[in-house]
């Protein structure tokens, strides 16, 4: 509960010369005295200065020796120190004023001077005065050790095996001295033969006395250790008899922790044994070990030279003679160790430990230890390391909050829950597996979406060293150091606080304390009993120091701090431990009640009122200063009788023993309340440290919630669990102690020590120690470590599981793994139980009566998760074990068919790395296509990539040779790929992004092309798409496994890969063929797939588009591209039939991306030449390299109809693109670019018509005059555009206006087809096809139209004499493209007719 935090800090030593001997605290432990040879000095806590300092004489030490211990007064008015020469020298300790021994003055310089409220030290510093009282001569021998027994005496051990009391005025007390050769010793006190020490020279080497142990812990200087006792605190010389400690020859040094009545010895081989006494023998008994495991130290670090325990008890600090400290709980637990501290790499520990400790002494509240270092030269230093610490240790009440927080003394260390379960994105083993179903565990599930394939789960080490650190107000703390008592309230908001006086509150969502306005109010009380949360109220236990009497108090949180707001109730004795279970109030004080309030809440201003319900008295269990924790909990099966409220059974942890009062109703008071009777108490575990239960409110009653937890330091952790029967109702039984039947108490180890449980999660949180190392140099004073607080977490669901499962107790067990089947980690649970079993068993070298694997195995086979639990469990595991894992399992095969059947494809894709260390590589090969092929068609693309690069790893020479040695790789992903790949900026592209197009794969492929005739190339097995020397330059750059049509060499490789390459090809076919672009382009970026000539090969194939308006239905549905919708423009057209707008200014808001069928097009604004007419940049398109308007013969720049119908089309575009994503457009823009590369013009027009870009469309009419494309293609194309259209007409009407600003373009198709038709009619001899090439011959011209020119030129004459905001008429501009008016053209390319199509 206690871990150390920062740096060790270093105390400048005034008497730098002199080596410190010893260091005491006194009661209080707030005074330090240190002591030298021939000095003493005292110490205040903090401030940590020195206060007073005395040093002998040199004629006092010549005749009464050196000095070599010293001891406190409890009152701290005297000192005693023993000399060398067995002389006692009492010194008085005096205040000399009440002015602080330490005055505090600015500097005269003003920047200098203290603004700060934390600068000004308000601590009370005493000024104190030591002088001689008397020196008293021990005439027996050399005295070895003292120890205070009383405010009145002091035990003194001396070398002739005599322990001298003597009295503070320096006389003796002869008449109860003890001699240890007339004390009679045994193993216990039920032995009527006990005998004497016998031995010469046999004396008292350590002793401590403890009242609530009632006698002395010893040890001798001949290694052996005792328990001196008597019948009552006088201690008379003849009923004094020792019990020796069992099996202990070796010891060094003795403490004796008073709360929990333990006895610890130090021993020559470096561990510390515990003992505790037997009631029933009045013998002592070991308890448990401190140890450190090789894990922790692997040397030797010497004797036990000093044991210290905390004034509460719960914990004990360590030191040994060759270096270093620890820190252990009560029990054993270790809590912090030095040696296993970073000192860097230059520090052997084994040779030289830079922490050597001679001496220590916890201060105040534990929060510090304060230690004497002696340096590598014999020098001392005196050191001090801060601490923290659980609230757990003082209140401990705040076991039933599921809220983490630590407390320093002037600071709060808090981790609330929000915090612990910050959520974050972690895929679930597999996406693609059944969920789980409450109904019935048999029946699948439906298919869910693989977008929900992430699932939140509590990410431990994203937030594990987070800690709030809530400083505590200087103006509260200053005059109330330290720390003493803290609570949290259930929503982890509210945070109350108490210090020597008064309390004070902070509100977590104001961000503000509440401190008492009248400070006199804050100063009369002080929290003696506790502190915790009850509703809006902070309940207290206190002692008044004004009224002399015990009180609990009530302050509600809304009002301000003071007591006309506060109900106070007084009580009859001082107030130990609080604790609250709902509207209940448990009280236990010095009188040994336990008494049991109910509260309520009596009208709406918030009076309370308090009823005893009970009181008990359990003066008979223990003393009430051993006595931890007294709690209510809610153990009885409540579901038996729902409508009988069942009475709250007492669970009180005395000493460690753990004891449940059971409570039952017998009777009814006056006012008809219940009255309630006790049980004897029956004592449930021992060695008990902290104990949780989960507290009342309207939480789930799960066997979990409803069990009771122990943690029992070195012993591990314990859960008192209940047992639901299948049918309570069958067997009714009213016998009081029917439901500890149904209970049973599971032991089990943790890795972490437990602070709070989280009985919803399944998650124990804790904390745990760590340091880093800022300087190696010994000479500085930050050579030690800097040490920090980390919180841990563990699961332990596999924990219980386990042990039901041990007990053939498998249905309880499937109850509990059933009720946390949704969390999660729930099947990395199942993954710990079978791996621990497995590695367990597996490596047993003795052969196992009784395996528990079959049985784990059955029980993980009941979850769906069943399949995942097995792989990941042997994907964990060395290979050696598999063989017996799967044995029990079944074999890896059907595992992995079982997976495909249920499509759990991410599951059985694990299995292929178990098969390929297991089967041969043609086993893995086969298995691994069926997947790939089941990947593709659950377009499963990622898993898809993996199996190929998989595939593709196989060496084809080991096809048929069997698996003489395995190797494992740790990760799916990280499979060996073969020399012969070389990654390049393609193969980046497939990690970064499915979608990184700007420098990627479709844009490697410059849409700058050169004349089809230098880079014209057929490649089988499908017709080639045009490749220049560019592209081809990419493609040899590109990964051998990925073919491209181009390259004759990309099918060389095996006939694996080629057909691997047709599997996929097929799929793409298919998505293709469906009209599935979305799908097809995150394929192609996930396994590289070479689109533009894999598309031009498919262009009369799956690429032909049979149903234009289906094909563009599925592109709005799939990329989820808004529909247009009719603007009031474009309404007044419909009504009309002419009313686009032929004038647009382009603003500055209308930047686009896209102005024209490019991919990556310049904004408007840099479109716009010197005299702003918005032209766009035009891409080359596939018939050459030029401008659109050169493949179209239409010229742009001069005439105002052009400019008037481009600023037309920006609108529309605009108007699109302004509705759909951006993600989107790149998208569709991308698939443009491929379609028009790879002249599937059919494509290309739907993807324009979708974009309403009209200068796309341009380009794809113009584009089907180019010889890729047949007449057959062409005809397709014109019915598409006319399908459209009259689709446009009848069901959607946003389209209308764009498909009749393009309507031109179904004559210009139909004057390709009829040239196409003459020229094949003239010459029947040659058919052009997509695989011949182009033909190069002379065609006839066509004859000359009749004085088209006169008449467009009056058109654009009309046109000029407008207005900017004059419109023209659509259906005029339609009416001249019938009238075949076309405007002057550039000479057409030889091989085709000129157009007839003009451009409005």
């Amino acid at each position: 509960m206690y871990f150390p935090i920062g740096w060790p800090k270093v105390l400048k030593n005034p008497t730098a010369d002199h080596q410190i001997i010893q260091i005491v605290s006194n009661r209080d432990k707030i005074l330090f005295a240190s002591l030298s040879e021939d000095c003493l000095m005292v110490w205040f806590c903090k401030p940590s200065v020195p206060i007073v300092h005395h040093k002998r004489s040199t004629e006092s030490l010549q005749r009464l020796g050196v000095n070599v211990g010293v001891e406190w007064k409890p009152d701290s008015s005297m000192i005693c120190i023993s000399t060398s020469e067995g002389h006692l020298i009492l010194y008085n300790v005096e205040v000399v004023s009440d002015q602080t021994a330490y005055q505090q003055y600015d500097p005269p310089t003003a920047s200098l001077r203290r603004d700060s409220a934390e600068l000004f030290v308000k601590e009370v510093i005493p000024s104190l005065k030591i002088t001689l009282f008397k020196e008293v001569l021990v005439w027996d021998g050399q005295i070895t050790r003292m120890c205070c027994i009383s405010g009145t005496e002091i035990l003194v051990c001396t070398t002739r095996a005599h322990l001298l009391r003597y009295r503070w005025d320096g006389s003796q007390n002869r008449d109860y001295c003890l001699d240890l050769g007339r004390i009679p010793f045994s193993i216990n006190q039920q032995v009527s033969k006990a005998e004497p020490i016998l031995e010469d020279n046999t004396h008292v080497n350590d002793i401590e006395y403890s009242p609530l142990v009632c006698g002395f812990g010893i040890t001798l200087n001949d290694g052996r250790a005792a328990y001196l006792t008597a019948p009552n605190l006088k201690f008379d010389p003849n009923a004094v008899q020792g019990i020796w400690a069992p099996a202990i020859d070796d010891a060094t040094c003795v403490r004796v922790n008073h709360k929990f009545r333990l006895i610890a010895i130090g021993r020559k081989n470096s561990q510390v044994d515990v003992y505790t006494i037997d009631e029933a023998t009045g013998g002592l008994e070991l308890s448990h070990t401190m140890v450190l495991s090789s894990k922790d130290f692997p040397g030797d670090p010497g004797p036990v030279k000093c044991i210290r325990w905390t004034a509460d008890g719960r914990a004990a600090a360590v030191s040994w003679e060759k270096g270093g400290i620890s820190v252990w709980s009560t029990f054993g637990a270790l809590l912090m160790c030095s040696l296993a501290w970073d000192y860097g790499l230059n520090q052997d520990l084994s040779k030289h430990n830079p922490l050597c400790v001679s001496s220590m002494e916890w201060a105040t509240e534990g929060y510090q230890l304060w230690m004497v270092k002696v340096e590598a030269d014999s020098n001392t230093n005196l050191i001090q390391l801060d601490f923290i610490k659980s609230p757990l240790s003082v209140n401990p009440c705040m076991s039933n909050q599921q809220h983490l927080y630590l407390q320093a003394d002037d600071k709060l260390y808090v981790n609330l829950e929000d915090n612990l379960t910050k959520r974050t994105k972690m895929s679930i083993i597999d996406s693609s597996a059944e969920t789980y179903q409450e109904t019935g565990l048999d029946q699948p599930s439906p298919e869910y979406d693989t977008s929900a394939k992430y699932r939140e789960y509590v990410d431990d080490n994203e937030c594990r060293k987070q800690w709030i650190v809530l400083p505590l107000p200087a103006t509260y703390i200053a005059t109330n150091w330290p720390l003493r008592y803290s609570a949290i309230d259930e929503t982890g908001v509210n945070v109350c606080v108490a210090g020597r006086a008064g309390l004070a509150h902070y509100s977590c969502a104001a961000r503000r304390w509440k401190l008492f306005g009248n400070e006199s109010q804050e100063k009369e009380f002080t929290v003696t009993g506790g502190m915790l949360w009850w509703r809006d109220y902070i309940v207290i236990g206190c002692y008044s120091i004004v009224d002399g009497h015990d009180e609990i108090r009530f302050y509600p949180r809304d009002s301000k701090l003071d007591n006309r707001f506060a109900k106070i109730v007084r009580v009859h004795s001082q107030v130990f431990v609080l604790d609250a279970l709902d509207d209940q109030l448990v009280v236990f004080g010095a009188d040994a009640l336990v008494t049991i309030y109910e509260l309520s809440c009596t009208d709406n201003t918030g009076s309370i009122e308090m009823r005893c319900v009970q009181a008990v008295d359990v003066s008979a269990l223990s003393h009430p200063a051993c006595v931890v924790s007294a709690s209510l909990c809610r153990l009885q099966d409540c579901q038996r009788q729902p409508a009988v409220q069942q009475p709250d059974s007492l669970v009180l942890n005395a000493s460690g023993r753990l004891m449940m009062v059971q409570r039952e109703e017998y009777d009814v008071d006056e006012g008809n309340n219940p009255a309630y009777s006790c049980l004897p108490a029956t004592v449930l575990a021992s060695c008990v440290e902290s104990v949780w239960s989960c507290g009342g409110g309207g939480r789930a009653q799960t066997q979990l919630s409803r069990a009771l937890w122990l943690w029992c330091g070195a012993l591990g952790a314990r859960v008192w669990l209940p047992l639901l029967p299948r049918d309570a109702s069958r067997h009714p039984d009213s016998s009081r102690h029917t439901f500890m039947a149904k209970r049973i108490m599971l032991p089990f180890h943790l890795n972490i020590y437990p602070l709070t449980i989280l009985f919803d999660d399944a998650i124990l949180l804790g904390a745990e120690n760590d340091t880093t190392l800022y300087t190696s140099d010994s000479n500085s004073v930050f050579s030690l470590p800097f040490c920090v607080v980390n919180r841990t977490s563990q699961v332990y669901l596999h924990q219980i599981l386990r042990q039901l499962l041990r007990r053939n107790l498998g249905y309880h067990a499937w109850e509990i793994a059933r009720s946390c089947a949704q969390l999660p980690y729930f099947p990395h649970s199942l993954e710990l139980l079978l791996h621990e079993v497995l590695e367990e068993e597996a490596t047993s070298k003795e052969p196992i009566p009784d395996a528990q694997l079959p049985s784990i195995i059955e029980f993980v086979h009941e979850f769906p998760v069943y399949l995942q639990t097995v792989v990941q469990c042997a994907r964990k595991t060395e290979i050696a074990l598999w063989a017996y894992l799967f044995s029990a399992a079944g074999k890896p095969k059907e595992l992995f068919q079982e997976c495909l059947q249920r499509k759990m494809l991410d599951t059985a894709a694990s299995y292929l790395i178990i098969l390929q260390n297991l089967e041969s590589s043609a086993v893995s090969r086969h298995l691994a296509t069926q997947l790939l092929d089941t990947a593709l068609q659950h377009e499963r693309w990622d898993l898809a990539r993996d199996l190929v690069r998989f595939l593709r790893a196989i060496d084809p020479n080991d096809v048929d040779s069997p698996r003489n040695s395995v190797n494992v790789q740790a990760k799916y992903g990280q499979i060996v790929q073969s020399q012969t790949v070389t990654p390049n900026a393609e193969d980046l592209s497939v990690i970064l992004g499915s979608m990184q197009l700007a420098g990627g794969r479709g844009r490697s492929f410059s849409t700058t092309t050169t004349p089809r005739a230098e880079a014209e190339a057929p490649a089988p097995p499908a017709p080639a798409a045009p490749a220049p020397p560019a592209r081809a330059t990419a493609a040899v750059k590109r990964k051998k496994s990925v073919p491209t049509r181009s390259d004759k060499e990309s099918y060389s490789g095996t006939a694996e890969e080629f057909f691997i390459d047709m599997m996929i090809q097929r799929h793409a076919r298919l998505l293709l063929s469906t009209a599935r672009l979305h799908a097809l382009g995150k394929m192609a970026a996930a396994l590289d797939l070479h689109l533009v000539a894999w598309l031009a090969g498919e262009r009369e194939r799956a690429a032909r588009v049979d149903s234009a308006v289906l094909c563009l239905r599925r592109l709005h549905e799939d990329f989820a591209w808004p529909y247009p919708v009719l603007q009031d423009a474009d309404e007044y057209m419909q009504r009309k039939g002419s009313t686009v707008t032929s004038s647009y200014t382009p603003s500055a808001d209308s930047d686009s991306l896209c102005g024209d069928s490019g991919y990556m097009s310049l904004p408007m604004h840099a479109a716009l030449p010197a005299g702003g007419v918005p032209v766009s940049p035009g891409p080359v398109s596939s018939a050459g390299e030029g401008s659109v308007a050169e493949g179209g013969a239409v010229s742009w720049g001069e005439h105002g109809e052009e400019r008037r119908y481009a600023a037309l089309m920006e609108r529309l575009h605009h108007s699109q693109v302004e509705q759909g994503s951006h993600t989107a457009h790149v998208q569709l823009r991308y698939f443009l670019q491929l379609m028009t590369e790879a002249s599937c013009v059919e494509w290309a027009l739907v993807i324009a018509v979708a974009l309403r870009d009209a200068l796309a469309v341009l380009r794809t009419c113009n584009a089907a005059r180019t010889p890729d494309v047949n007449i057959a293609a062409v005809k397709r194309l014109k019915t598409a555009l006319q399908h459209i259209y009259a689709w446009s007409d009848n069901e959607c009407l946003g389209y209308k206006p764009f498909m009749v600003a393009i309507s031109n373009q179904i004559p210009f198709l139909t004057s390709i087809i009829n040239t196409r038709e003459r020229r094949m009619s003239m010459v029947k001899t040659r058919v052009r096809t997509a695989s011949t090439g182009s033909l190069q011959e002379q065609k006839p011209k066509p004859p000359p139209e009749p004085k088209p020119l006169q008449k467009a030129q009056e058109i654009k004459q009309s046109v000029r004499k407008e207005s900017p905001s004059s419109r023209v008429s659509v259906p005029d501009v339609v009416a001249s493209v019938r009238a075949n008016v076309t405007v002057p053209t550039p000479p057409p390319p030889p091989e085709e007719p000129p157009s007839n199509c003009v451009l409005m």
